[in-house]
């Protein structure tokens, strides 16, 4: 396998099985990669060779040590890019991520650790997903879904995971961005949308919307 697409793998298995504790189905790998599940079965074998993974048909995969040392190697390299990108030379939230793709397969730890340095080491990228330290550690926080807010209490939008240029547009659009504070005046019966006030202004979010906004209390 090419070294790209067996970074590819085991990034999406990390991300999917919620920071390595969880096991990925095929068919959810599949869907992510937008690859048919039989070549994704074929690549899962061959990680499982590798010694990356421990693949199961009827179970499903999840890393080995040695393959989320690996996976948290490149996550680390991405999300540091995604900040320099937006910090550094001026790219807007929901135009990172695609460009932060390509860069993160420069496997140069010197390299990524002087980024890290010029950026003062931060913990967040500018989505809010958790940056790997140089050793592979992450930064435990007590954040929650927007979706399991409570009325009338305030928050501090501390991410998202849903990363598509729609969605950020759309968040930039109502000032709902990293840091913004939010009040939730109420939360409807029927449908469990959320109407939220953003300075000021009154915001309707669907429930696929808040589940996908990280939020901290204040």
């Amino acid at each position: 396998m090419r070294t790209e697409t067996v970074e590819n793998y085991l990034k999406t298995i990390y991300n999917l099985s919620s920071d390595n504790t969880l096991v990925v189905s095929n068919q959810k790998l599949a869907d992510k990669l937008s690859i048919n599940p039989a070549s994704v079965t074929e690549a899962l074998r061959k990680l499982h060779e590798l010694k990356y993974v421990i693949y199961e048909k009827s179970y499903g995969t999840r890393l080995t040590t040695t393959g989320s040392k690996l996976a948290l190697s490149i996550v680390r390299r991405h999300r540091i890019w995604e900040t320099y990108l937006v910090k550094e030379l001026g790219f807007g939230w929901d135009e990172v991520h695609e460009i932060a793709e390509e860069l993160e397969h420069v496997k140069n730890d010197k390299l990524i650790n002087k980024l890290a340095e010029i950026l003062g080491n931060p913990v967040y990228d500018p989505h809010g997903d958790p940056i790997p330290d140089a050793k592979g550690k992450i930064q435990k926080s007590n954040f929650i879904k927007l979706s399991e807010a409570r009325i009338k209490n305030n928050y501090k939008i501390m991410g998202v995971t849903d990363h598509s240029t729609a969605f950020l547009k759309y968040l930039d659009k109502h000032h709902l961005v990293i840091g913004a504070s939010v009040n939730v005046k109420s939360i409807e019966e029927f449908d469990n949308s959320i109407v939220l006030v953003c300075q000021k202004k009154e915001v309707n979010i669907s429930p696929k919307a808040a589940d996908c906004i990280i939020i901290e209390g204040l």
